[in-house]
């Protein structure tokens, strides 16, 4: 195991020798006045450096949704129920670009550019529903808008997806364009899986709590494969997850995998008191309870390792962050692990994981500096390590990665967009 001492940013001090002769002492005066008049001389013919930051208007509260090269922020609900509008500004240099009225009532979380349009996802919490409106991004006028949260497919389509609390409802497939239905779906309890492609959706798995199931293409909704995986141990509360070829089946505490592209069995595991399943690379994890994970291999079901002392944040095929199951809320101690063996590659210290608006972007972690701002370190999941890369002066934390930087909030309720020194 590796522990890695982040320590904070500072000048390195340098203690003279106390065995240093006398005579060089007394002349340290005079050596120190050069020395400082040559640095000050320096320091007036060279220009400090600049720090490439760009300030965008906003306030607490304020929804931000990063796409298309553009930052839109959306006004806070005032109590006394005013209108409420979103400006974009241009990531580039912070440039307004445009203001509209708001498109839709909610909470704004989510968007991406497609077919020449910004897609962004809102939610309102008094409906509990989710509503998705395409913007030109030159003027910011709504094309179309329909119930549902947008999930980009490969090949250039869309899914709508419009779901209850327990997860039913319906999916529908649409030309992102201009919203014409291409195909829908009835989605039960739990909601829909997706089997995918990168960071496409390509598959769209819809399973049944007592069994059935059916794979869809999620451009054209052709069906692919079907079946009935259903048991008199079924029951209401059994999940379904995708890692990579695999569907995988959580029902209490059976564990069983399923070719996706046939639907066969292809092991069945048992895991006590199971609650879902995710990708840990090329590995199943199972989340047992708060605090508690166990691994699988994909191929055979068998059990590799199990681990009670942590939570998983984040897997990529690199590594599996996790934090102490006594952590805070944002500020984590984080910790990296083999995910094939559970051992404790790096403890990475006391940081909060940026969250990044697209899997291209750089892992970032942030903590607080002692004399105000922010420290912004580099996570290398290959290489197990936490590389510095500056202090932002300004930031107040709700740090967000995008395109190669940071928005944050400022201490005055401003956002900052900043290009961190590499």
């Amino acid at each position: 195991m590796t522990l890695i001492d982040l320590g904070e940013l500072r000048d390195v001090e340098h203690p003279e020798s106390s065995a240093r002769p006398r005579r060089v002492a007394l002349r340290m005066p005079v050596f120190l006045a050069v020395l400082l008049a040559a640095l000050a001389t320096l320091a007036a013919s060279t220009p400090p450096p600049v720090r490439d930051v760009v300030v965008v208007p906003s306030r607490l509260g304020a929804d931000r949704i990063v796409a298309g090269g553009l930052l839109m922020v959306v006004d806070p609900a005032d109590r006394r129920g005013g209108p409420r509008s979103m400006t974009a500004y241009r990531l580039s240099g912070g440039d307004p670009v445009w203001r509209v009225p708001l498109p839709a009532s909610g909470t704004f979380w989510g968007g991406h550019a497609q077919a020449g349009l910004l897609l962004v996802t809102g939610f309102d919490p008094e409906s509990s529903e989710s509503e998705t409106v395409a913007l030109d991004p030159r003027t910011g006028t709504s094309r179309w808008r329909q119930p549902g949260r947008a999930v980009p497919v490969a090949g250039g389509g869309l899914l709508l997806e419009a779901l209850g609390e327990d997860g039913s409802g319906t999916v529908r497939a649409v030309d992102p364009c201009c919203g014409t239905l291409r195909w829908r779906a009835r989605v039960s309890a739990g909601g829909p899986t997706y089997g995918a492609t990168g960071t496409l959706v390509d598959r769209v798995v819809l399973g049944d709590p007592r069994g059935r199931v059916e794979v869809r293409d999620a451009g054209t909704g052709a069906v692919l494969a079907t079946a009935d995986l259903g048991s008199a141990e079924g029951s209401p509360s059994r999940q379904w997850s995708v890692v990579d070829d695999v569907l995988v089946s959580v029902d209490g505490a059976r564990v069983t995998g399923y070719g996706l592209d046939r639907l066969d069995r292809r092991w069945t595991a048992t895991v006590p008191a199971a609650m879902y399943a995710m990708g840990c690379g090329v590995f199943v994890c199972v989340h047992v309870q708060p605090g508690s994970l166990s691994a699988l291999d994909a191929t055979t079901g068998r059990l590799l390792w199990t681990r009670t002392d942590l939570n998983p944040l984040l897997a990529e095929p690199g590594g599996l962050i996790v934090t102490g199951v006594t952590s805070a809320t944002t500020l984590m101690d984080l910790a990296l692990l083999d995910p094939a063996t559970g051992e404790t590659r790096a403890e990475l210290g006391r940081w909060e994981l940026a969250p990044r608006w697209s899997g291209d972007e750089p892992l970032l972690a942030v903590r607080p500096h002692p004399a105000r701002g922010a420290v912004v370190a580099e996570v290398d999941l290959v290489a197990a390590t936490v590389r510095m890369l500056d202090v932002l002066p300004e930031a107040a934390g709700g740090c967000q990665a995008v395109d190669g930087g940071l928005v944050c909030l400022r201490h005055d309720g401003s956002l900052g967009l900043w290009r961190p020194r590499r």
